[in-house]
């Protein structure tokens, strides 16, 4: 009885007959295709054999499972964000209405200022796109080995941090920073960035063995700015610097600019010079401009009017000279300029002296032409010269320095009130005796002692052609060095 089964299989259905005169056990072999399983996990396919007796119908039967994983490729997502840097450029300038200001008297004078600071423009710099890359592992069965790398569109260099050979858990993700960056300004500026997953698929068992994930970017305002607004300060002769405003720079034309004009008040001293420095300064930059006013009072000579040098005083220093074999020397200094060449070649130091109050006497500035105003004027300075020099006639009138070496500026000359005493006062107006020098506008005592002595005859009585406009300017200018009215430039 029942000496064959037959044997049958859900999934291999019927697999044949066995028989007690086989060979124990027989193997039934069949093979199957599972599909339509979802990817990304895996699925349980059970599995009955059973066998049925040929005679009584008696059964058996015995299960088997299968697990069937079907691999799922990886996901790619990322975000993008440009960024880049502005640095605005900025220019100053400075100026002063006057840069010398020559004043007698001391008291206060005005000077003002003017700053001009200009946007020049702008360059952007550190151009970069940055973001995070997601790797997501869809498998709840599997980890998968992957490299990740990123590109960009218009030339970027881009870089993943940790990307190489990561493995991506089961079910789960990694996110990867990544940068790209360029040499110069990106072109176009807008555009897609790419990030790319890569795997072994045979050993993933998956379809593909890469994905990618994309991100638009665009790149619009800058991200920083450098030096956008700024502050303009004022630092005047070495004190605490002074905010004159600020700034903010514009995008496009017309760039910012502003212009600030102001005064200050100059303290004049009495005698020589002072300089003012001032300096405008962008704080942002450091970019800076400078304006500086040379404030000066008349120069401090030493010098002594013709009226001295008729007087007791300047006559004994006078009288009391050196002489060179009974011919006084400073006489013969004095020879050395046409006008007193009426003077004896032979004077003593007493005639000497004599002709220096007669000449003073005679001083007038009436009628058609002013040679005798001039020549006493000019006397008086030449005799300055000679007795502030120790090469010469000695330092005898204490001058703080030889005052035939002081220079003069004839651009502002004090037009001098005369009296009958011999001296003058500056009249508070100024002219330019430029003219009455050859045009200079700045010579030394010396030099100008020497110019105004070629425009004389020997005696001094035709002068710069007798024309008593000109021999003003000439007296005016040695009157302001007796008086020590004169402006060193």
């Amino acid at each position: 009885m029942d000496g064959s089964v037959s044997v049958t299989d859900t999934l291999g259905g019927t697999l044949g007959t066995v028989s007690y005169t086989d060979a124990s056990p027989k193997d039934l072999t069949y093979s199957h295709t599972f599909s339509g399983d979802p990817a990304g996990t895996c699925t349980t396919h059970d599995n009955t054999a059973t066998f049925t007796t040929i005679d009584t119908g008696t059964r058996g039967s015995a299960s088997q499972s299968v697990q069937v994983c079907v691999g799922a490729d990886l996901t790619v997502s990322k975000d993008a964000s440009p960024s880049f840097t502005r640095t605005y450029k900025w220019g100053i300038g400075k100026s002063v209405d006057k840069t010398l200001i020559e004043q007698a008297g001391g008291g206060t004078a005005s000077a003002t200022y003017t700053v001009i600071v200009k946007e020049t423009g702008f360059t952007d710099s550190g151009w970069q796109v940055n973001g995070n890359i997601t790797i997501a592992n869809p498998n709840d069965w599997e980890a998968v080995t992957a490299n990740v790398t990123d590109a960009i569109d218009n030339k970027g260099n881009c870089t993943v941090t940790g990307g190489t050979s990561v493995s991506i858990p089961a079910s789960g993700g990694k996110s990867f920073p990544y940068t790209c960056t360029y040499s110069s300004a990106p072109s176009p500026t807008s555009g897609t960035n790419t990030a790319t997953a890569a795997w072994n698929p045979t050993l993933a068992f998956t379809p593909d063995g890469s994905a990618t994930g994309t991100a638009p970017y665009a790149f619009g305002a800058p991200a920083s700015t450098v030096n956008k607004t700024i502050t303009v300060t004022d630092t005047f002769n070495g004190g605490a610097p002074a905010t004159l405003g600020t700034l903010t720079a514009t995008d496009a034309t017309p760039f910012t600019s502003h212009t600030y004009t102001y005064s200050r008040s100059l303290n004049v001293p009495t005698s020589n010079c002072v300089n003012y420095p001032n300096t405008a300064k962008i704080t942002e930059t450091g970019r800076y401009a400078k304006a500086s006013v040379e404030v000066c009072g008349p120069a401090k000579t030493g010098a002594l009017t013709m009226g001295y040098w008729q007087n007791k005083n300047g006559q004994a220093i006078i009288t009391g000279g050196a002489s060179t074999g009974g011919v006084c020397n400073s006489g013969t200094w004095l020879r050395n300029y046409a006008p007193f060449q009426d003077l004896s070649a032979t004077a003593n130091c007493a005639a000497v002296a004599t002709y220096v109050t007669n000449i003073i006497k005679a001083a007038n500035a009436g009628g058609a032409t002013m040679n005798a105003m001039l020549k006493a004027q000019m006397l008086a300075t030449a005799l300055d010269v000679y007795f502030s020099d120790t090469s010469l006639g000695g330092n005898k009138i204490s001058a703080p320095a030889p005052i035939g070496g002081v220079k003069i500026d004839l651009t502002k000359i004090c037009k001098m009130i005369d009296s009958s005493s011999g001296t003058g006062t500056c009249s508070g107006s100024y002219e330019n005796a430029s003219s009455a020098f050859g045009g200079a506008t700045s010579l030394t005592v010396n030099q100008m002692l020497t110019y105004a002595a070629s425009q004389s005859n020997a005696g001094g009585s035709a002068w710069y052609g007798n024309v008593k406009a000109t021999q003003q300017l000439a007296k005016d200018a040695f009157d302001a060095i007796n008086n020590q009215v004169a402006f060193s430039p």
